[in-house]
Order: structure tokens, then C-alpha cells, then sequence
């Protein structure tokens, strides 16, 4: 059997019927990716759309900067706190339960955020659609590993990175647009925004429990000679993987790598929660009028996307994580140190643009590490505890930290230039990542 990447020949179905390995990896594309941007582009929207809701739900129910930024953070909490039981689940019980029952959940709290009262249930509710959500990305993460070959990874986790450049863009042009139904049956327009975006996600998940396979095996919409290739190109690579003497999530935890990939994603993780946090505030302040805003905030993750192709693309055809990873986060680092020494609506757009590219390449490559060389049966708890512990510093701490440096300066230059600096510092550590790693074969306990 050759390479995913050209064509190969089944013998045992046919003997001489050409394979073509990329055909196969597209089909399966094709049929999971546009339900997996969907639901990761419905649920950026529901946790992002805070940030257009602020400037008028803040004042009605009395939310300072500081309480702002901890119902941001606290979303985070319990967020980070069910990653590694909600991963654990889905690899037992599969996706089609562990996703479906997400997109159901984080649906319903978002519309419940409609009804919050004062500072106390926004804390609750925020709480709650941080447990509600708690699993999907490294969820996601997991289930595209048992579906997509090594050499297809990083283009295929970018493309599912594409969804929060999709979401952005909506959230900034949806959310503006729902805010104009304002006063209408008495309520307010940030009412509006939480009733109208949860409700697709329950549709979503509802549909999600008749269209998801968990497992290539299971796949009727397969050929059975597709579904043998794919199975033994992935069993190929499970047993490449378990070579190493990371058999129990127990020895993975006293490898230094997985630490130091743990707090390289905190810096990833940071830096995505706070794109669209303050973006809107940031915009305003440089000087984008409040009608203008969604259509403004629109453009960094659109040409997001277009750089994290380019960057992505690159990477996979090298077959090279490590340097694209760095040298993406480091890109970041530039773009938010823009933003926050910015003085002009067109430098601050110009930063969130060089920032977002860092960001969404950064994600993408960035998981192809710990899904390329964790062993099957470890990679659902370490991928989820990875997850778990960059929602806990990168989204819950860095917010609230980030919150109360705007409360007592009056500004958040600083605590952008604190994201730039985590940056930096993801940088090198998923350098020293890729020297473990690389280097994993000559030295089993990495």
C-alpha cells in the first residue's frame, strides 16, 4: 500500500481496481467537514455574539468592565473543567451521542441568556454554556483523527479552523443586523441576538443524531473497498503511534511534552477567545461609528482564512508542524502587538488582521501534533486535558486578568501586549514540542 497521497491498489478487493487515497480522504470530507463547521461556526457565534450584546446589555444590567470580563472568563471555567469526562465520553459512546448532545445544550443556554437579570445570572448562564459546550473542539479534534489520514490532517483541521473565521464574520454581520430589531415586542435588540442565535444549534444537533458515523467501519456511505484502504491506512498509523511507551494517560502526564503542550495552547487559546471579546470595543474606540462596526469587524477573518490556507497548505505539503506552528504564532504576537499601540481605526483593523492569520494557522497546525503521535487509546483524555488546560488559563484567568488591567488603566493596550507576550512564549515552547517529538523514536519517554 503506498502513500495517502497518490494512488494505491486493492488487491483483495480486485486485484488490479486503482485506489485513489485523496478521492477518499475528499469523500469523507465532504460528507463529515460541512456538519463540523456548521456546528463549530453556530457555537463561536453563541459564545462570540457577547461582544456586539455589550454595549447596550452592559448597561442595563449595570456590568462593569471588570464583571464583563469575568462573565467571559468564567464561560471558560466550566469550559475547561468537563473537556477531559465530555472527550472520554465520545470516545465510548461516539459522536453521533457526545456532539449531538452539545450542539442541543449550548443551544438552549445561549437562548437563556435572553433572560438574565443582573450580574449574578450572567455569571450562572455564562457558567453554564461553558459546561454546555465543554468538549467540542477537542471532540472534533479526536473524531477528525479517526477519520482523516496523517497527511491530510493539518488541511482538514484548518479547514474545520475555517468555521471560526466563518463564525466571525456572521457574528459581526448577524448580530449587528439582529441588534436593529431593538424595541421590538418590547424587547431589546440584545434579547433578540441570544433567542435567534441558539436556536440553530438545537436544529443542528436534532439533525446530527440521524446524519453522524462515528467510525469508517460504520460508514454505509462508503464502498467496502474505500472503507478497507481507509480503515488499514489509519490502523497503519495507530500502530506507528503505540510504538512508544505512552500506553496509559497516566505515563503521557509525566511526559515533558505534554506539558509544554499545555501551555503553548494557553497563549493559542488566549489569543482566540480574545479576538471578537473586545474587538467591537476596540474598533469604537479608534474610531469605527457603531453602524459600521460588523461590517469592519468582517474583515480580519475573512482574510484570516485566506492566510491560514496558504500557511496550512505549506505545512501539510512539507509535512513540517513545528516551524509553520512557531512562526504562526509569532505572526499573532506582531498582529496584537499592532492593535494595542494602535491609534486609528485603520491600524487597529490592519493588527486584527495580522493577528487573526497568526491565530487561526497557529490552532490548526497546532493540533496535529498531539493528534499525529499520542497513541489511540491515550489520545482522547490527553487531546481533552490539553484542551481543558488552556480554556483554564488562556480563557478563564487571561480574560479576567486582561478585564482588570482595563479597569484600573482605563485602557486595554496592556493587556493586548500580555497576549502578544504569551505568544511569544507558545512560540518557542512548541519549538522545543517539536524537538521532543521529533526525537521521540530514539528516546521512548519523549
Amino acid at each position: 500500500m503506498n502513500s495517502v497521497t497518490g494512488s494505491v491498489h486493492d488487491s483483495d478487493v480486485s486485484g488490479v481496481k486503482p485506489l485513489d487515497g485523496n478521492a477518499i480522504v475528499r469523500k469523507v470530507g465532504r460528507r463529515l467537514m460541512w456538519f463540523l463547521i456548521a456546528l463549530y461556526v453556530i457555537s463561536v457565534i453563541d459564545r462570540a455574539n457577547i461582544g456586539f450584546a455589550s454595549f447596550s446589555m452592559n448597561r442595563e444590567l449595570g456590568l462593569t468592565a471588570r464583571m464583563y470580563s469575568i462573565g467571559l472568563g468564567i464561560l471558560f471555567l466550566g469550559y475547561s473543567l468537563f473537556e477531559v469526562p465530555s472527550n472520554l465520553i465520545l470516545a465510548r459512546f461516539g459522536a453521533r451521542v457526545t456532539l449531538t448532545r452539545i450542539a442541543i445544550a449550548f443551544g438552549l443556554v445561549t437562548t437563556a441568556m435572553a433572560f438574565v437579570k443582573g450580574p449574578a445570572s450572567f455569571y450562572v448562564v455564562r457558567g453554564l454554556l461553558g459546561v454546555a459546550e465543554a468538549g467540542l473542539t477537542p471532540g472534533v479534534f479526536l473524531f477528525l483523527s479517526f477519520w482523516i489520514p496523517r497527511s491530510h490532517r493539518a488541511r482538514y483541521n484548518a479547514m474545520f479552523t475555517y468555521s471560526i473565521a466563518l463564525a466571525y464574520i456572521l457574528v459581526s454581520l448577524v448580530s449587528n443586523s439582529i441588534l436593529k430589531l431593538d424595541g421590538t415586542f418590547g424587547l431589546p435588540g440584545w434579547k433578540w441576538m441570544f433567542i435567534l442565535e441558539g436556536l440553530p444549534a438545537v436544529v443542528l444537533g436534532l439533525f446530527g443524531i440521524v446524519y453522524l458515523t462515528d467510525r469508517p467501519h460504520q460508514a454505509k456511505w462508503l464502498e467496502t473497498h474505500e472503507r478497507n484502504w481507509l480503515e488499514a491506512e489509519l490502523a497503519t498509523e495507530r500502530s506507528q503511534s503505540e510504538s512508544t511507551s505512552l500506553h496509559t494517560f497516566g505515563t503521557v502526564l509525566r511526559t515533558p511534552a505534554l506539558w509544554l503542550m499545555c501551555f503553548v495552547y494557553v497563549g493559542i487559546f488566549c489569543g482566540n477567545a480574545c479576538l471578537t471579546a473586545w474587538q467591537p470595543q476596540i474598533l469604537h474606540a479608534n474610531g469605527v461609528p457603531l453602524n459600521q462596526i460588523g461590517w469592519v469587524a468582517a474583515i480580519p477573518p475573512l482574510l484570516g482564512v485566506i492566510g491560514m490556507t496558504f500557511v496550512c497548505r505549506s505545512s501539510d505539503r512539507r509535512d513540517e508542524r513545528v516551524m509553520h506552528g512557531a512562526c504562526a504564532c509569532l505572526v499573532a504576537a506582531i498582529g496584537y502587538g499592532t492593535v494595542a499601540l494602535s491609534s486609528s481605526a485603520l491600524a487597529a483593523t490592519a493588527g486584527f488582521v495580522v493577528a487573526t492569520i497568526g491565530v487561526f494557522s497557529s490552532l490548526a497546525i497546532f493540533w496535529s501534533i498531539p493528534q499525529t503521535f499520542l497513541p489511540e487509546q491515550v489520545k482522547p483524555a490527553a487531546i481533552a486535558f490539553i484542551a481543558s488546560f488552556g480554556a483554564l488559563l488562556g480563557g478563564w484567568l487571561a480574560p479576567m486578568g486582561i478585564g482588570r488591567i482595563q479597569t484600573s488603566t482605563g485602557n486595554l493596550a496592556i493587556g493586548l501586549i500580555v497576549v502578544a507576550a504569551l505568544f511569544v512564549v507558545s512560540a518557542l515552547m512548541t519549538m522545543v514540542v517539536g524537538k521532543i517529538v521529533v526525537n521521540r523514536t530514539k528516546n521512548p519517554e519523549l
